[in-house]
């Protein structure tokens, strides 16, 4: 009998041993709840990250909208991501062309105008009190060549020309060697300090005399740094919002957002935000310009 109740008493420790959890893991982990889908997704290239998370917040703030961002396309391969479905919004630095309706030609796209890029050349103070206030694009053209090293060959001071950079394949990068040699895929890759941001080339202008380098419009202030005209062969050309406008500044390029036919709710809200006031107001503080600056329609004489 005895020997009986010890086995039981045995039997029975070992399965309350089994059944509770050990020490330390009484608290069972539960799985993570799978994150919320974004209510818009918008793709576009690099350039266009400052007006996008600009988006991101405003819309969750004042619209409960969550927006999903990617950033690291070409306008091209935005385009695509949205015929794909794999976007609900392509925001590109060009116009939408024959090429583009070719190659989807069952893909309603529409478009709407949210701004230009427009680059400045910048320099330095020391620069621009000393009366450099214009540049044609062969001196600019030498300089990214390193032919010209002073800036007195250039129109300037006796002084050493430090030129400063964007790295090939950026927007600001795409748009100064665009104009340089007409397509940028033709430019050369000079070995030149590089900088990644419009604060880091505002920093270089404002603390190293001697420095040129193209950076967005909006950020030339007129006190740590200042912007170049461009002297052309039939006018001056100014990165004014007027001479942008007018076709004359040449070192641009449009911003559209583009949708597929008629788009949702939550999708028309962000495009009419674009062309808001507070939408063309953060266009701006990102560096481009507004539709102010975009060239207006050319009249048809017969109506």
């Amino acid at each position: 009998m005895t020997r009986c109740i010890r086995a039981f008493t045995f039997a029975t420790a070992f399965l309350v041993f089994c059944v509770l959890p050990a020490s330390g893991q009484d608290k069972v982990e539960k799985p993570d709840k799978a994150e919320k889908q974004p209510d818009v997704r918008i793709a576009g290239p690099a350039s266009t990250k400052p007006i996008l998370t600009g988006i991101v917040s405003i819309m969750k703030k004042d619209k409960g909208l969550l927006i999903g961002i990617s950033t690291d396309f070409t306008s091209s391969e935005a385009l695509d991501a949205l015929a794909q479905e794999k976007a609900d919004i392509a925001l590109i630095t060009r116009p939408l062309g024959l090429d583009d309706r070719a190659e989807y030609p069952y893909v309603d796209f529409q478009t709407v105008p949210v701004g230009m890029e427009v680059v400045a050349l910048g320099v330095s103070s020391d620069l621009w009190d000393a009366g450099l206030h214009t540049i044609t694009k062969e001196a600019m053209r030498d300089i990214y060549e390193r032919k010209t090293t002073n800036w007195k060959n250039a129109g300037g001071p006796d002084e050493k020309i430090n030129f400063v950079n964007f790295k090939q394949g950026q927007g600001i990068w795409e748009i100064f060697a665009e104009w340089l040699y007409g397509d940028n895929r033709k430019a050369p890759i000079p070995k030149v300090q590089y900088v990644g941001t419009n604060d880091d080339a505002r920093a270089a202008l404002e603390f190293t005399p001697g420095t040129i380098a193209p950076l967005d419009a909006g950020f030339v202030d007129g006190s740590r740094c200042h912007a170049l005209d461009i002297d052309l062969p039939e006018r001056i050309a100014r990165p004014m919002a007027e001479d942008v406008a007018a076709g004359i500044y040449p070192l641009v390029r449009p911003i559209f957002a583009v949708v597929i036919g008629r788009p949702s709710l939550a999708i028309r809200t962000v495009t009419e935000f674009f062309i808001s006031p507070s939408g063309q107001e953060l266009v701006k503080k990102s560096g481009a310009m507004g539709m102010d600056a975009a060239p207006k329609p050319t009249p048809n004489p017969y109506y």
